[in-house]
C-alpha cells in the first residue's frame, strides 16, 4: 500500500487485531458513520493508532469570493458545479490537531475519504490535496491560506464513484510534527484548469487521518528490592533479591492495554561500577510490574549494591531510572530469651494469674541490630518494636486455663528473624466450682446452684444462665455464693465468673446441665442390663413413670413398629403387657406427652427375651454343612427346651413352604421327613427350616432357626481340547464329556455362554458326550445339570473355556 500516492480504491489489508491497538471509539464505528469503510493500515509495531478527525472543516466559493463556509456536514463540494444556471467553483479546507503527538514519532498516516456525489465519471478524478498554512478563521475564496505543498492525488485510478479512497500522508504530518507546529491544514481542490470544469466536479466525504503515533516509555518508576522499597540506607536479607519496577507507556487506548514494552535491569557492585551486568525482560503490555530475580552465587553479605532501570518499545526507549543502592545482610540474629515474673517458665500446677489476667512478658534480644519481637501463641504474628538494650516488654492475657505458651522470633533492622524461642506457662485455672444441688429436677422445678471460689479474696459472682441476662451474686466471708435457676430447656449452660474485691475476674467455669424429660421405663420381666429376661412367648410388663409434670398418656414402640398409646394415671404413670415372639433382641422407645401437648424426649431401652425354641436335629442334612441332595430323603427330629412341658405340637416350615404341624409324641418329641424335589440355585442350596413348639396350654415358643445345605451334585464336566487355560483356537471341534452324580440321571441339560438350554440323553453309565466348536477368541462359558426321570434335578456345573487369539 502506498503511503505518499493514490491508491486504486480496493481494500488491500486487514485491521490491526492487537489488543493493545484500537481505534478510539472503533475506527470502523467511524468510518462507518461517516459513509466510509474501514481504513487499511499496515501491520502494528509499536504505537497506538487512533481515527483523527478534523477539528475544522470549511469550503470556499469563487461565485462568493468573500464568504467562508464553515461546515459540519457529512461531505463538501470540490471543483465546479452549477445551481440554477448559475457555476461555483470550491476547494475545501480540514485542519488536525497536533497537539497530543507533541514529542512524539508519526509512523503511519494516512487520509481515509469518499465520494458522495460525482458530476461525471466519463472523466478521470483530478482530486488533489495540499498543503497549507492554518489560517485562523475559516477562510474564504479571497483570504484563502498560502499553499506550501502538494501532498499527493487521491486515488487517481480509483473506480468511479469510490466510496472509499485514501492516500499516505506519513510524510507531511511527521515533518509538521517535528516541526513544532500545533496543526496542519490539508486543502482539496481538482487539479489545474480542470477546476473550473462542471464535469471533474465531485462531493467529497470529510475525511480522516488513520495516525499511528509513538512516544517513547516513561522513566520507570517504583523501583523495589526483595519486597522493600527503594530508600536510603535499604538493607534486604537474601543474596537472591528480587528487583522490581513498575514500567509505563504514554501510549494507551484506555480501557484497552498499551504498548507492549520490554524492561533493562542493569545492576552493579556500589564500589566498582565497571563490573555492570544487564538483563532484559520479555515483552509486556504497558503499564506492567517487572521483576528480575538475582542468579544465585552473585551477591555476598555487607555487600553494597545498586540497580536501575530503563524500558524500550519498538521505536524508543526511556532513560534510565535514578539508581536504587540496597546492603545485603543474610545474618540471623540469636533466639530471644522470654521471661515473666507473672507467669513463670514452669509446667506444674496449679500455675499463675488466670484466664483473662494479663501478665508482663519481657523479651531480650543479644544482637546489637534487632529492631523489635514478633510473637504469638499460635505463632509469631504480632510485632513490639525493641527499645534501648534491645528489650520489649508486652502485655499478654491466656484465654483459658492449663498450658499455655508464647512463640518469639527477635527480628533485625533488615527484617531477618530469629529461630524461634518457645516459652512454655502454665495459666492456673481461677473458674469456680458449681454445685448443683437437684441434680435431678425436672423440667421447670427449680434447683440451688452454690458458686465456691477458686481465687482470693472473692466478693461476687457474675452468672447468666444460657446466654441470658448477667446477674450478680454477693459472696459470703468465706467467697461462696449461692443461686437459684429454672431451667426451661432440657440442655443447659451457666456462666459463672468470681470476681475480687480488685475487681479481677476469673476463668468462666462454663457449667452444664441437662434435665431429663425423658420418662422412666421398669420392667419386672425384662431386665434393661443385657441378661436374658422372661422366656420368649410369656406375657409381661413394663411400667412407664414421669420425668415432668402433667404428664397424661405415654406412646411407645416394639422393635422400631408402629407406635401405640396408653393413658396415664393420677400419679403420672402406667403400665402395659407385652408377649414376645422371639428370643433375642427387642427394642422398646417410649416418650411422655403432657395434656397440653407438650412432648418429653424419647427413651430407648433394649432387652432380651429368654429362648426356649425346641431343638432341630438331621442325620442327613446337619446344621450349617451339605448333606443329603437333590431327591434324597432326610429326616428333621424334634425336641423341646428343657424348660418347656406339655409340648403337644410343632409348627415347622420350610423356605418357600407353607407352614405344617406334626403332633408330638408322648415325651415332647416327633420327626418329619422332608425331600427336595431340586436344586434352589437362587441360594446356593442353602435352606432355612423354622420350627415353634406349642403347649396344651397354647403357648407357642420363639422359632429355632435351623439352616443347611442341600448337596448339588452336579454333573463332572471333562474335554480334552477346551478349558480355561487355553490351548483351542476359533473353528477348532472338540468334544465334552458329562458324569452324573445325582443318581438315577437319565438326562443333561446344558447351554454354551448363557444360550439356549439344550438336552442330551445320559447313557448306560450315566454319562453323556456333546461336540462344540469355537466361533470366536477370549472366554466361554458352559452350564450342565443332570436330571432323573422324575424331574429331579442336580445342582449346576459352571466349566470356563478361553479360546487363544489367532
Amino acid at each position: 500500500m502506498p503511503f505518499n500516492g493514490g491508491s486504486t480504491g480496493a481494500r488491500s489489508g486487514y485491521l490491526r487485531r492487537v489488543p493493545r491497538r484500537f481505534l478510539t471509539t472503533g475506527l470502523v464505528g467511524l468510518l462507518a458513520g461517516a459513509g466510509l469503510p474501514a481504513v487499511t493500515a499496515a501491520p502494528a509495531t509499536a504505537g497506538v493508532t487512533r481515527y483523527v478527525l478534523p477539528t475544522s472543516v470549511s469550503y470556499t466559493d469563487a461565485r462568493q469570493p468573500t464568504l467562508a463556509f464553515p461546515t459540519t456536514a457529512a461531505d463538501v463540494p470540490v471543483g465546479t458545479w452549477q445551481t440554477d444556471g448559475v457555476k461555483h467553483t470550491s476547494r475545501a479546507y480540514f485542519t488536525f490537531d497536533l497537539t497530543p503527538y507533541r514529542g512524539k514519532e508519526i509512523i503511519v498516516a494516512q487520509v481515509v475519504t469518499g465520494e458522495s456525489s460525482v458530476v461525471d465519471c466519463t472523466k478521470p478524478r483530478e482530486l488533489e490535496l495540499w498543503r497549507t498554512d492554518t489560517p485562523t478563521a475559516a477562510p474564504t475564496w479571497n483570504t484563502a491560506p498560502v499553499v506550501r505543498e502538494k501532498v499527493g492525488d487521491v486515488g487517481p485510478t480509483a473506480p468511479c464513484p469510490a466510496s472509499y479512497l485514501e492516500l499516505g500522508v506519513t510524510d507531511v504530518f511527521r515533518q509538521a510534527v517535528a516541526d513544532g507546529r500545533d496543526s496542519l491544514t490539508l486543502m482539496a481542490r481538482i487539479a489545474g484548469h480542470h477546476e473550473a470544469n462542471k464535469h471533474f466536479g465531485r462531493r467529497m466525504n470529510k475525511p480522516g487521518v488513520s495516525l499511528e503515533a509513538n512516544a517513547a516509555p516513561d522513566v520507570p518508576g517504583g523501583l523495589s528490592v526483595a519486597g522493600l522499597a527503594c530508600a536510603d540506607g535499604l538493607l534486604v536479607g537474601t543474596t537472591t533479591p528480587v528487583l522490581t519496577a513498575e514500567v509505563t507507556d504514554p501510549d494507551t487506548l484506555p480501557p484497552y492495554a498499551g504498548d507492549q514494552v520490554r524492561a533493562t535491569f542493569a545492576w552493579w557492585p556500589v564500589d566498582q561500577p565497571a563490573e555492570r551486568t544487564e538483563w532484559t525482560s520479555s515483552a509486556s503490555y504497558a503499564p506492567a510490574r517487572v521483576q528480575y530475580t538475582m542468579p544465585s552465587g552473585l551477591l555476598v553479605n555487607g555487600g553494597t549494591y545498586a540497580f536501575a532501570v530503563r524500558a524500550a518499545d519498538e521505536h524508543a526507549a526511556s532513560g534510565w531510572s535514578p539508581a536504587c543502592r540496597f546492603t545485603v545482610d543474610t545474618v540471623r540474629p540469636p533466639a530471644p530469651t522470654v521471661v515473666s515474673t507473672d507467669y513463670p517458665a514452669s509446667p506444674g500446677y496449679p500455675g499463675h494469674g488466670g484466664p483473662g489476667i494479663a501478665g508482663e512478658f519481657t523479651f531480650t534480644s543479644a544482637a546489637d541490630d534487632v529492631a523489635g519481637f514478633w510473637y504469638g501463641r499460635s505463632g509469631p504474628s504480632t510485632y513490639v518494636a525493641a527499645g534501648p538494650g534491645g528489650t520489649a516488654t508486652v502485655s499478654y492475657a491466656p484465654e483459658r486455663f492449663g498450658p499455655d505458651w508464647l512463640n518469639v522470633q527477635a527480628v533485625d533492622r533488615t527484617g531477618n528473624r530469629s529461630s524461634q524461642t518457645r516459652y512454655e506457662f502454665t495459666v492456673r485455672n481461677t473458674a469456680p466450682t458449681v454445685t448443683d444441688g437437684n441434680h435431678d429436677g425436672w423440667l421447670g422445678q427449680p434447683r440451688d446452684l452454690t458458686f465456691s471460689p477458686n481465687m482470693t479474696d472473692v466478693v461476687e459472682y457474675v452468672w447468666s444462665l444460657n446466654d441470658g441476662t448477667e446477674r450478680t451474686a454477693t459472696a459470703d466471708a468465706a467467697g461462696v455464693a449461692t443461686v437459684t435457676v429454672t431451667p426451661t430447656v432440657v440442655r443447659n449452660t451457666v456462666h459463672v465468673r468470681s470476681r475480687t474485691r480488685d475487681g479481677v475476674l476469673s476463668g468462666d467455669a462454663g457449667y452444664t446441665f441437662s434435665v431429663r424429660t425423658a420418662p422412666f421405663v421398669t420392667s419386672a420381666d425384662w431386665p434393661f442390663d443385657g441378661s436374658p429376661g422372661t422366656a420368649a412367648g410369656t406375657e409381661g410388663s413394663f411400667t412407664f413413670t414421669p420425668a415432668m409434670t402433667g404428664v397424661t398418656e405415654y406412646v411407645y414402640a416394639f422393635d422400631y413398629g408402629d407406635p401405640q398409646t396408653v393413658a396415664a394415671g393420677a400419679d403420672g404413670s402406667a403400665t402395659i403387657t407385652y408377649t414376645p415372639a422371639d428370643a433375642g433382641y427387642h427394642t422398646i422407645e417410649v416418650f411422655s406427652r403432657t395434656g397440653t401437648g407438650v412432648e418429653s424426649e424419647q427413651v430407648s431401652l433394649a432387652f432380651y427375651p429368654a429362648s426356649v425354641a425346641p431343638t432341630v436335629s438331621s442325620g442327613v442334612y446337619p446344621r450349617n454343612t451339605a448333606g443329603g441332595g437333590p431327591g434324597v430323603p432326610g429326616t428333621f427330629a424334634f425336641a423341646p427346651h428343657p424348660s418347656v412341658t406339655g409340648v403337644t405340637s410343632y409348627v415347622y416350615q420350610f423356605r418357600g413352604e407353607s407352614e405344617r404341624t406334626v403332633a408330638a409324641n408322648a415325651d415332647g418329641t416327633a420327626s418329619i421327613e422332608w425331600t427336595p424335589a431340586t436344586y434352589d440355585n437362587e441360594y446356593g442350596g442353602w435352606v432355612e427350616l423354622r420350627v415353634w413348639a406349642r403347649t396344651a396350654t397354647g403357648t407357642t415358643t420363639d422359632a429355632q432357626y435351623y439352616s443347611f445345605r442341600v448337596d448339588p451334585q452336579s454333573p463332572l464336566v471333562t474335554s480334552e481340547v477346551f478349558g480355561w487355560q487355553g490351548g483351542a483356537v476359533v473353528g477348532q471341534t472338540g468334544e465334552f464329556v458329562f458324569t452324573a452324580q445325582l443318581p438315577g440321571t437319565t438326562e443333561f441339560v446344558y447351554s454354551f455362554d448363557g444360550g439356549a438350554e439344550v438336552t442330551v440323553a445320559a447313557g448306560a453309565d450315566g454319562t453323556a458326550r456333546v461336540n462344540w466348536a469355537a466361533d470366536s477368541p477370549y472366554g466361554h462359558s458352559l452350564t450342565v445339570r443332570s436330571r432323573t426321570a422324575t424331574g429331579v434335578a442336580s445342582g449346576p456345573a459352571y466349566y470356563n473355556i478361553f479360546i487363544d487369539p489367532s
